[in-house]
Protein backbone atom coordinates (compact mmCIF):
# COMPACT_ATOMS: atom_id res chain seq x y z
CA UNK A 1 0.00 0.00 0.00
CA UNK A 2 2.54 2.17 1.33
CA UNK A 3 4.64 1.66 -2.04
CA UNK A 4 1.79 2.18 -4.06
CA UNK A 5 1.53 5.33 -2.31
CA UNK A 6 4.59 6.34 -3.40
CA UNK A 7 4.41 5.62 -6.80
CA UNK A 8 1.65 7.95 -7.09
CA UNK A 9 3.30 11.07 -6.17
CA UNK A 10 5.99 10.66 -7.94
CA UNK A 11 3.78 10.27 -11.09
CA UNK A 12 2.04 13.29 -9.55
CA UNK A 13 5.27 15.68 -9.36
CA UNK A 14 6.71 14.13 -12.59
CA UNK A 15 3.06 15.31 -14.40
CA UNK A 16 3.09 18.79 -12.46
CA UNK A 17 6.50 19.79 -13.94
CA UNK A 18 6.00 18.47 -17.23
CA UNK A 19 3.25 20.79 -17.23
CA UNK A 20 5.27 23.50 -16.12
CA UNK A 21 7.69 22.53 -18.97
CA UNK A 22 5.06 22.79 -21.19
CA UNK A 23 3.82 26.23 -20.23
CA UNK A 24 7.54 27.39 -20.35
CA UNK A 25 8.20 26.00 -23.79
CA UNK A 26 4.81 27.86 -24.64
CA UNK A 27 5.60 31.25 -22.94
CA UNK A 28 8.84 31.12 -25.60
CA UNK A 29 8.55 33.48 -28.34
CA UNK A 30 9.26 31.62 -31.96
CA UNK A 31 10.29 33.96 -34.17
CA UNK A 32 10.77 32.94 -38.49
CA UNK A 33 12.95 34.75 -40.38
CA UNK A 34 10.58 36.92 -42.44
CA UNK A 35 9.35 38.52 -38.59
CA UNK A 36 13.04 38.50 -37.62
CA UNK A 37 14.38 40.80 -40.79
CA UNK A 38 11.35 42.79 -40.23
CA UNK A 39 11.87 43.57 -36.37
CA UNK A 40 14.99 44.29 -37.57
CA UNK A 41 13.95 47.00 -39.77
CA UNK A 42 11.88 48.45 -37.43
CA UNK A 43 14.42 48.96 -34.92
CA UNK A 44 17.34 49.30 -36.36
CA UNK A 45 19.07 52.45 -36.04
CA UNK A 46 20.68 52.82 -38.97
CA UNK A 47 17.04 52.80 -40.67
CA UNK A 48 15.86 55.51 -38.48
CA UNK A 49 19.50 57.51 -39.31
CA UNK A 50 18.56 57.04 -42.65
CA UNK A 51 15.08 58.65 -42.62
CA UNK A 52 16.19 61.55 -40.49
CA UNK A 53 18.75 62.52 -43.35
CA UNK A 54 15.20 62.08 -45.51
CA UNK A 55 14.16 64.79 -43.58
CA UNK A 56 16.82 67.08 -43.93
CA UNK A 57 16.15 67.10 -47.77
CA UNK A 58 12.68 67.07 -47.40
CA UNK A 59 12.62 70.51 -45.63
CA UNK A 60 15.53 72.00 -48.20
CA UNK A 61 13.11 71.73 -50.21
CA UNK A 62 10.59 73.54 -48.67
CA UNK A 63 12.75 76.12 -47.95
CA UNK A 64 13.65 76.55 -52.10
CA UNK A 65 10.16 76.33 -52.07
CA UNK A 66 9.59 79.70 -50.52
CA UNK A 67 11.05 80.87 -53.02
CA UNK A 68 8.23 81.24 -55.05
CA UNK A 69 6.06 83.21 -52.17
CA UNK A 70 6.06 87.18 -51.41
CA UNK A 71 7.87 87.74 -48.51
CA UNK A 72 5.78 90.66 -45.70
CA UNK A 73 8.19 92.06 -43.08
CA UNK A 74 7.80 95.41 -40.43
CA UNK A 75 10.43 97.24 -40.56
CA UNK A 76 12.12 100.06 -37.88
CA UNK A 77 14.59 102.57 -39.69
CA UNK A 78 16.42 105.37 -37.98
CA UNK A 79 17.90 108.12 -39.77
CA UNK A 80 20.15 110.98 -38.98
CA UNK A 81 20.97 113.28 -41.50
CA UNK A 82 23.53 116.59 -41.76
CA UNK A 83 22.72 118.70 -44.44
CA UNK A 84 26.17 120.25 -43.78
CA UNK A 85 26.59 124.55 -44.23
CA UNK A 86 25.93 124.91 -40.29
CA UNK A 87 23.02 123.42 -40.51
CA UNK A 88 20.87 121.23 -37.79
CA UNK A 89 20.92 117.42 -38.18
CA UNK A 90 17.39 115.52 -38.69
CA UNK A 91 16.26 112.87 -36.97
CA UNK A 92 13.97 110.53 -38.42
CA UNK A 93 12.34 107.57 -37.03
CA UNK A 94 10.36 105.30 -39.77
CA UNK A 95 8.27 102.19 -39.08
CA UNK A 96 6.28 100.13 -41.27
CA UNK A 97 5.36 97.34 -43.71
CA UNK A 98 7.40 96.30 -46.69
CA UNK A 99 6.36 93.55 -49.50
CA UNK A 100 8.85 92.37 -51.71
CA UNK A 101 8.36 89.50 -54.39
CA UNK A 102 10.15 87.86 -56.58
CA UNK A 103 8.15 87.35 -59.59
CA UNK A 104 10.86 85.99 -62.39
CA UNK A 105 14.23 84.75 -61.67
CA UNK A 106 15.53 83.48 -65.11
CA UNK A 107 14.12 79.99 -63.95
CA UNK A 108 16.90 79.26 -61.53
CA UNK A 109 14.41 78.95 -58.60
CA UNK A 110 11.86 76.31 -60.45
CA UNK A 111 14.81 74.46 -61.66
CA UNK A 112 16.90 74.31 -57.88
CA UNK A 113 13.64 73.29 -57.21
CA UNK A 114 13.44 70.17 -59.39
CA UNK A 115 17.13 69.57 -58.14
CA UNK A 116 15.58 69.02 -54.07
CA UNK A 117 13.04 67.14 -55.63
CA UNK A 118 15.67 64.69 -57.34
CA UNK A 119 17.80 64.65 -54.13
CA UNK A 120 14.94 63.58 -52.16
CA UNK A 121 13.68 60.94 -53.97
CA UNK A 122 16.97 59.72 -53.72
CA UNK A 123 17.42 59.37 -49.88
CA UNK A 124 14.32 56.45 -50.77
CA UNK A 125 17.44 54.49 -52.57
CA UNK A 126 20.27 55.25 -49.59
CA UNK A 127 16.77 53.88 -47.14
CA UNK A 128 16.57 50.79 -49.11
CA UNK A 129 20.55 50.05 -49.46
CA UNK A 130 20.25 50.19 -45.41
CA UNK A 131 17.11 47.82 -45.84
CA UNK A 132 19.36 45.15 -47.50
CA UNK A 133 22.49 45.59 -45.60
CA UNK A 134 20.32 45.06 -42.39
CA UNK A 135 18.44 41.79 -44.09
CA UNK A 136 21.47 40.35 -44.78
CA UNK A 137 22.94 40.97 -41.68
CA UNK A 138 20.36 39.25 -39.94
CA UNK A 139 20.42 36.16 -42.15
CA UNK A 140 23.92 35.89 -41.49
CA UNK A 141 23.22 35.36 -37.63
CA UNK A 142 19.99 33.81 -37.89
CA UNK A 143 22.10 30.82 -40.21
CA UNK A 144 24.86 30.82 -38.27
CA UNK A 145 22.54 30.35 -35.08
CA UNK A 146 21.00 26.79 -37.19
CA UNK A 147 24.67 26.27 -38.59
CA UNK A 148 26.04 26.40 -34.98
CA UNK A 149 23.18 23.80 -33.87
CA UNK A 150 24.08 21.60 -36.17
CA UNK A 151 27.97 21.78 -36.21
CA UNK A 152 27.09 20.91 -32.18
CA UNK A 153 24.85 17.93 -32.65
CA UNK A 154 27.63 16.42 -35.53
CA UNK A 155 30.47 16.57 -32.82
CA UNK A 156 27.88 14.88 -29.91
CA UNK A 157 27.88 12.56 -32.73
CA UNK A 158 31.28 11.94 -33.03
CA UNK A 159 31.72 11.99 -29.26
CA UNK A 160 28.94 8.49 -29.18
CA UNK A 161 30.91 7.30 -31.62
CA UNK A 162 34.15 7.94 -29.29
CA UNK A 163 32.60 6.24 -26.80
CA UNK A 164 31.40 3.34 -29.14
CA UNK A 165 34.39 2.50 -29.74
CA UNK A 166 36.54 3.00 -26.47
CA UNK A 167 33.96 0.39 -25.18
CA UNK A 168 34.46 -1.91 -28.03
CA UNK A 169 38.22 -1.41 -27.21
CA UNK A 170 38.15 -2.29 -23.91
CA UNK A 171 36.02 -5.47 -24.26
CA UNK A 172 38.73 -6.76 -26.92
CA UNK A 173 41.61 -5.59 -24.16
CA UNK A 174 39.50 -7.74 -21.56
CA UNK A 175 39.26 -10.71 -23.97
CA UNK A 176 42.80 -10.59 -24.85
CA UNK A 177 42.45 -10.06 -28.57
CA UNK A 178 43.57 -6.41 -28.48
CA UNK A 179 46.84 -4.66 -27.08
CA UNK A 180 46.21 -2.12 -23.73
CA UNK A 181 47.20 0.98 -26.54
CA UNK A 182 43.97 0.11 -28.31
CA UNK A 183 42.61 1.47 -24.98
CA UNK A 184 44.58 4.65 -25.10
CA UNK A 185 44.17 5.28 -28.44
CA UNK A 186 40.09 5.17 -28.30
CA UNK A 187 40.95 7.06 -24.86
CA UNK A 188 42.62 10.21 -26.34
CA UNK A 189 39.63 9.61 -29.38
CA UNK A 190 37.54 10.08 -26.89
CA UNK A 191 39.00 13.06 -25.28
CA UNK A 192 39.22 14.61 -29.13
CA UNK A 193 35.32 14.62 -28.75
CA UNK A 194 34.98 15.75 -25.95
CA UNK A 195 36.62 18.87 -26.88
CA UNK A 196 34.96 19.71 -30.09
CA UNK A 197 31.69 19.61 -28.23
CA UNK A 198 32.75 22.08 -25.57
CA UNK A 199 33.53 24.33 -28.65
CA UNK A 200 30.44 24.02 -29.93
CA UNK A 201 28.06 24.09 -26.33
CA UNK A 202 27.89 27.66 -26.65
CA UNK A 203 28.37 29.04 -29.95
CA UNK A 204 25.09 28.71 -30.77
CA UNK A 205 24.15 30.94 -27.96
CA UNK A 206 26.47 33.66 -29.20
CA UNK A 207 24.71 33.62 -32.89
CA UNK A 208 21.36 33.81 -31.56
CA UNK A 209 22.13 36.58 -29.38
CA UNK A 210 24.18 38.60 -32.24
CA UNK A 211 20.46 38.33 -33.54
CA UNK A 212 18.52 39.44 -30.66
CA UNK A 213 20.82 42.77 -30.49
CA UNK A 214 19.78 43.57 -33.92
CA UNK A 215 16.42 43.36 -32.75
CA UNK A 216 17.60 45.94 -30.09
CA UNK A 217 16.69 42.91 -27.80
CA UNK A 218 17.82 42.60 -23.76
CA UNK A 219 20.16 39.60 -23.97
CA UNK A 220 18.89 38.52 -20.46
CA UNK A 221 15.93 37.43 -21.85
CA UNK A 222 17.74 35.43 -24.54
CA UNK A 223 16.04 32.13 -23.57
CA UNK A 224 12.26 34.05 -24.17
CA UNK A 225 13.05 33.86 -27.37
CA UNK A 226 13.27 30.99 -30.40
CA UNK A 227 13.92 30.72 -34.33
CA UNK A 228 11.59 28.99 -36.58
CA UNK A 229 13.78 26.48 -38.46
CA UNK A 230 14.44 27.45 -42.19
CA UNK A 231 12.20 25.66 -44.76
CA UNK A 232 15.05 25.36 -47.62
CA UNK A 233 13.91 23.47 -50.82
CA UNK A 234 15.33 23.35 -54.02
CA UNK A 235 16.40 26.23 -55.25
CA UNK A 236 15.41 27.39 -59.37
CA UNK A 237 18.71 28.37 -61.24
CA UNK A 238 18.28 30.81 -63.65
CA UNK A 239 20.88 32.34 -66.50
CA UNK A 240 23.83 34.52 -65.05
CA UNK A 241 22.00 37.00 -67.44
CA UNK A 242 18.99 37.69 -66.24
CA UNK A 243 20.71 37.95 -62.55
CA UNK A 244 22.50 40.97 -64.12
CA UNK A 245 20.11 42.70 -65.74
CA UNK A 246 17.91 42.54 -62.28
CA UNK A 247 20.93 44.31 -60.55
CA UNK A 248 21.25 46.95 -62.71
CA UNK A 249 17.34 47.25 -62.36
CA UNK A 250 17.00 47.25 -58.32
CA UNK A 251 19.96 48.10 -57.15
CA UNK A 252 19.74 51.15 -54.95
CA UNK A 253 22.92 52.53 -55.52
CA UNK A 254 22.18 52.57 -59.66
CA UNK A 255 18.89 54.29 -58.66
CA UNK A 256 20.44 56.59 -56.36
CA UNK A 257 23.06 57.30 -58.75
CA UNK A 258 20.28 58.47 -61.82
CA UNK A 259 18.81 60.50 -59.03
CA UNK A 260 21.81 62.35 -58.61
CA UNK A 261 22.77 62.81 -62.27
CA UNK A 262 18.98 64.15 -62.92
CA UNK A 263 19.50 66.38 -59.76
CA UNK A 264 22.61 67.75 -61.38
CA UNK A 265 20.96 68.80 -64.80
CA UNK A 266 18.63 70.42 -62.75
CA UNK A 267 21.11 72.31 -61.20
CA UNK A 268 23.03 72.68 -64.46
CA UNK A 269 19.33 74.67 -65.81
CA UNK A 270 19.38 76.60 -62.24
CA UNK A 271 23.36 77.89 -62.94
CA UNK A 272 22.00 79.02 -66.74
CA UNK A 273 19.02 81.35 -65.72
CA UNK A 274 21.18 83.34 -64.27
CA UNK A 275 21.73 84.68 -68.16
CA UNK A 276 18.48 85.91 -67.91
CA UNK A 277 17.15 88.89 -66.01
CA UNK A 278 15.28 88.82 -62.43
CA UNK A 279 12.02 90.88 -62.32
CA UNK A 280 10.85 91.94 -58.31
CA UNK A 281 7.87 93.64 -56.94
CA UNK A 282 7.95 95.60 -54.21
CA UNK A 283 6.51 98.21 -51.84
CA UNK A 284 6.35 99.61 -48.47
CA UNK A 285 4.61 101.97 -46.33
CA UNK A 286 5.81 104.00 -43.44
CA UNK A 287 5.09 106.60 -40.99
CA UNK A 288 7.48 109.07 -40.33
CA UNK A 289 8.66 111.67 -37.94
CA UNK A 290 11.07 112.75 -35.02
CA UNK A 291 9.08 110.11 -32.42
CA UNK A 292 10.42 106.73 -31.66
CA UNK A 293 6.66 105.86 -32.67
CA UNK A 294 6.03 108.10 -35.81
CA UNK A 295 2.42 109.27 -36.10
CA UNK A 296 2.52 112.12 -38.26
CA UNK A 297 3.97 111.67 -41.90
CA UNK A 298 3.77 108.79 -43.92
CA UNK A 299 5.58 107.29 -46.74
CA UNK A 300 4.33 105.00 -49.38
CA UNK A 301 6.29 103.07 -52.31
CA UNK A 302 5.18 100.81 -54.77
CA UNK A 303 7.22 100.11 -57.77
CA UNK A 304 9.02 97.28 -60.47
CA UNK A 305 12.46 96.24 -60.51
CA UNK A 306 14.27 94.69 -63.40
CA UNK A 307 17.94 93.46 -62.95
CA UNK A 308 20.10 92.82 -66.41
CA UNK A 309 23.03 90.54 -65.73
CA UNK A 310 25.40 92.46 -68.27
CA UNK A 311 29.02 91.29 -66.56
CA UNK A 312 29.11 89.49 -63.35
CA UNK A 313 32.75 89.19 -64.02
CA UNK A 314 32.94 85.89 -65.88
CA UNK A 315 31.36 84.04 -62.37
CA UNK A 316 28.16 82.57 -64.15
CA UNK A 317 30.27 81.01 -67.08
CA UNK A 318 32.22 79.33 -64.79
CA UNK A 319 29.88 77.59 -62.64
CA UNK A 320 28.33 76.38 -65.71
CA UNK A 321 31.65 74.73 -66.84
CA UNK A 322 32.10 73.53 -63.13
CA UNK A 323 28.92 72.10 -62.77
CA UNK A 324 28.79 70.03 -66.21
CA UNK A 325 32.10 68.69 -65.12
CA UNK A 326 30.12 67.43 -62.23
CA UNK A 327 27.59 66.02 -64.36
CA UNK A 328 30.09 64.35 -66.53
CA UNK A 329 31.72 62.78 -63.61
CA UNK A 330 28.64 61.26 -62.36
CA UNK A 331 28.35 59.83 -65.70
CA UNK A 332 31.13 58.12 -65.22
CA UNK A 333 30.83 57.14 -61.40
CA UNK A 334 27.80 55.59 -62.63
CA UNK A 335 29.09 53.33 -65.20
CA UNK A 336 31.95 52.28 -62.79
CA UNK A 337 29.15 51.11 -60.29
CA UNK A 338 27.75 49.21 -62.92
CA UNK A 339 30.83 47.35 -63.63
CA UNK A 340 31.10 46.68 -59.86
CA UNK A 341 27.67 45.26 -59.29
CA UNK A 342 28.44 43.20 -62.40
CA UNK A 343 31.42 41.66 -60.84
CA UNK A 344 29.68 41.42 -57.61
CA UNK A 345 26.38 39.73 -59.03
CA UNK A 346 29.34 37.00 -61.35
CA UNK A 347 31.13 36.26 -58.05
CA UNK A 348 28.18 35.59 -56.02
CA UNK A 349 26.32 33.68 -58.83
CA UNK A 350 29.48 31.78 -58.91
CA UNK A 351 29.64 31.52 -55.31
CA UNK A 352 26.52 30.06 -55.60
CA UNK A 353 27.10 27.26 -57.74
CA UNK A 354 29.99 25.97 -55.93
CA UNK A 355 28.43 25.91 -53.07
CA UNK A 356 25.61 24.03 -54.70
CA UNK A 357 28.11 21.51 -55.78
CA UNK A 358 30.13 21.37 -52.60
CA UNK A 359 26.88 20.30 -51.27
CA UNK A 360 26.22 17.44 -53.25
CA UNK A 361 29.94 15.93 -52.90
CA UNK A 362 30.00 16.15 -49.07
CA UNK A 363 26.44 14.93 -48.72
CA UNK A 364 27.86 11.72 -51.48
CA UNK A 365 31.48 12.06 -49.06
CA UNK A 366 29.68 11.65 -45.83
CA UNK A 367 27.35 8.44 -47.10
CA UNK A 368 30.73 6.93 -47.86
CA UNK A 369 32.46 7.84 -44.49
CA UNK A 370 29.49 6.31 -42.68
CA UNK A 371 29.73 2.99 -44.63
CA UNK A 372 33.46 3.05 -44.35
CA UNK A 373 33.08 3.79 -40.47
CA UNK A 374 30.32 0.36 -40.21
CA UNK A 375 33.09 -1.84 -42.15
CA UNK A 376 35.96 -1.11 -40.44
CA UNK A 377 34.39 -1.70 -37.04
CA UNK A 378 32.93 -4.90 -37.82
CA UNK A 379 36.49 -5.80 -38.92
CA UNK A 380 38.28 -4.33 -35.99
CA UNK A 381 35.32 -6.57 -34.13
CA UNK A 382 36.85 -9.66 -35.97
CA UNK A 383 40.26 -8.98 -35.49
CA UNK A 384 40.83 -7.60 -39.52
CA UNK A 385 41.86 -4.15 -39.00
CA UNK A 386 43.97 -2.46 -35.95
CA UNK A 387 42.89 0.48 -33.83
CA UNK A 388 44.52 2.82 -35.65
CA UNK A 389 42.32 2.44 -39.23
CA UNK A 390 39.48 2.65 -36.77
CA UNK A 391 40.70 6.07 -35.55
CA UNK A 392 41.56 7.25 -38.92
CA UNK A 393 38.15 6.45 -40.29
CA UNK A 394 36.61 8.20 -37.38
CA UNK A 395 38.71 11.34 -38.05
CA UNK A 396 37.30 11.50 -41.80
CA UNK A 397 33.91 11.05 -40.46
CA UNK A 398 34.12 13.64 -38.39
CA UNK A 399 35.70 16.07 -40.55
CA UNK A 400 32.93 14.72 -43.28
CA UNK A 401 30.33 15.74 -40.67
CA UNK A 402 31.89 19.31 -40.13
CA UNK A 403 31.96 19.83 -44.20
CA UNK A 404 28.63 18.57 -44.87
CA UNK A 405 26.92 20.83 -42.16
CA UNK A 406 29.26 23.84 -43.41
CA UNK A 407 28.56 23.05 -47.24
CA UNK A 408 24.57 23.06 -46.30
CA UNK A 409 24.25 26.46 -44.24
CA UNK A 410 26.74 28.11 -46.91
CA UNK A 411 24.35 27.37 -49.74
CA UNK A 412 21.37 28.39 -48.31
CA UNK A 413 23.71 31.90 -47.19
CA UNK A 414 25.10 31.91 -50.75
CA UNK A 415 21.40 32.01 -51.82
CA UNK A 416 20.31 34.66 -49.59
CA UNK A 417 23.29 36.88 -51.17
CA UNK A 418 22.85 36.04 -54.31
CA UNK A 419 19.29 37.72 -54.02
CA UNK A 420 20.85 40.66 -52.18
CA UNK A 421 23.26 41.54 -54.84
CA UNK A 422 20.83 41.62 -57.46
CA UNK A 423 18.79 44.15 -55.39
CA UNK A 424 15.96 42.10 -53.69
CA UNK A 425 15.73 42.50 -49.89
CA UNK A 426 16.66 38.58 -49.28
CA UNK A 427 14.22 36.47 -46.68
CA UNK A 428 11.17 39.09 -47.31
Amino acid sequence: MLKGLFIFKICFLALIVSHFLNISCLAKEILSLRDTIERALKSNIQISIALKQKEEFFFQKSLIRAEFFPKLYLSYTFERRDLGKNLPTRDSHLFGPTFTWNIFSGFSTYFSFKEAIHYLYAQDENIRHKILEISLMVIRNYINYFKQRALLEASLADLEDAKTLLRLAQRRYELGLSPYADVLDAEARLKEAEFKVTNYKYSADIAKAKVLLLLNENLTQIDAYEFQPLDFNDIEIIPLSQHIDKALKLRPEIKYKEREIQAQRERINSVRGEYFPTIDLFTSYYRQDKNFFPTQNYQFLAGIRINFPLFTGFSTPSKLQKERATLEKKHLEKRSLELQIQEEVFTAYNVFLTSRENLSVSRALLTKMEEDYRLVRKKYENGLASIVDVTTILARLSQARTQFTNSKFDLIFNYYQLKRVTGEIPGI
